[in-house]
Parts: structure tokens; sequence; C-alpha cells
């Protein structure tokens, strides 16, 4: 039997990623991609987060009906749905799952427990390449993984209140008009959303995953509090 074809008969069973010591010794982990797992508040991931631990395998499976992101792909630990691949990294992703390109890994890289629950599990994606097949130098870095950076554990600015108040809620807009016309992804992307109708300018849209909000945090501003034209009080993601 080839090793590929070994592989794919162990992910076909109940336990995945539980290969011999002697059969993962001839391949190298090649790493596409690190996040923190979007969506994970609403699963079963805090409350087994201290069940958790770091070299932990993780199941990818895809959503091509999910209402909200037709590129969605879950992630499951011990065959509990704990969170997402972030919307803004999973396109690239699903089409290698969907054509079954590669076959894709999940492991759980990093757990911190005293952030904010959008940084509580950082994840790698990864695939298994021969480790006889000679890597380029300048691609080496696709063999390691990085320590991840903690926006919620920086707890002495401005900013970081406005964070814990936006990540704290679900009731959050953000202002399409406010995003540069040469985005035209991001754009597209936010139309999808369910429209408010804010008592103010502008095309406000509600937007309750959290991904979006950890991609783009960098950029905003501040939160604003924003009023509906029925009185409800939302919390608006300042872009400008």
């Amino acid at each position: 039997m080839k090793r590929i074809d070994f592989l794919k008969k162990m992910l076909a069973g109940t336990v995945i990623g539980k290969l011999p010591l002697s059969e993962t010794a001839k391949f190298r982990k090649i790493y596409l991609l690190q996040f923190f797992i979007a969506g994970f508040s609403y699963y079963e991931g805090v409350k087994n987060l201290d069940k958790m631990k770091a070299g932990d395998l993780l199941e990818l499976i895809r959503e091509p009906d999910n209402e909200y992101d037709d590129c969605a792909i879950a992630l499951y630990w011990n065959k509990l749905k704990i969170g997402f691949v972030p919307a803004h990294t999973n396109e690239m992703l699903s089409y290698l799952l969907d054509a079954e390109a590669l076959i894709l890994f999940g492991t759980i890289t990093h757990l911190q427990q005293k952030a904010n629950t959008w940084e509580n599990v950082a994840v790698a994606i990864y695939f298994l390449q021969d480790a006889n097949k000679k890597l380029p130098a300048h691609a080496n870095y696709l063999t390691r993984i990085e320590a991840p950076h903690y926006k919620t554990l920086n707890n002495n600015s401005d900013k970081q209140d406005d964070l814990d108040l936006l990540f704290d809620s679900t009731n959050r807009v953000i202002n399409i008009d406010n995003i540069d016309a040469s985005n035209k992804d991001a754009i597209n992307d936010l139309k999808k959303f369910k429209t408010i109708n804010i008592n103010k300018p502008g095309h406000y849209v509600l937007v309750d995953t959290d991904d979006i909000y950890t991609y783009l945090y960098d950029i905003a501003n501040s939160t604003n509090i924003v009023i509906d034209v029925d009185g409800n009080e939302y919390i608006e993601f300042f872009l400008t």
C-alpha cells in the first residue's frame, strides 16, 4: 500500500491523524495557515477548553450550504464542533477540500485561557509531504509555526476597552460606506449580511461573526454606539 493511500485509510477511520511513528517519520508537515478559531464562543469549544491541549488534532468539515458563507469549513475536536476557519482565509482551503486535492490536517498550536474567547485557541492547517522530497531553502518557513500575537492580552489601552465591548456583543454593525471603494471583495462580502436601518446616513449591516472583526481590527479606530429606527442599540465598528 502506498503511504498516501495509508493516510487516506486512516482519515476514513474513526480516529483521525493517529498515525504510527514509523509512518509519520516518513513525512514533514507543510503549514498552509495559522489562525484563531472563528466563532469559538458559540459552539462546544469554551466549555471544553480545559480539556484541550496543544497538539490535539482537529477535523475539517466543509459546510457548502452554510447560509452565511459557501466556503465555510467547520472545525471539530473529539467530534464536537468548536468553530470555523475564519471566513477571510477559507476560500482556497475550501477549494482544496472540495477537489480532494490534498489531505488537510488541523491541529491546535496554542491555548491561552487568559485571552478573550476569540483568541483562546490558535490552530494550524497543514498537509504531509514525503520527507525525501527536497524543499527549496526559501520555502523552509512552511515547516514552522509562529507564536500568535494576542491582542486581548494588552489591557493598557482605550482601544482594548473598545475591543472587549465589541466581542462581548452580537449586536454589531459595520457601515459599508466607510470601506475604501477599492476593496471590492470586502464590500461584496459584507453586502451578504442583513441590513440594519440606523438613524444616520450609511449602509449598515449586522455582522455577528467574530472572524471579520478580528481581521479588520488593526485598521479600525474605535467603536461607537448607534441606534436603529426602532430605538435598538448597536455597536458600530468604526473604520475611518
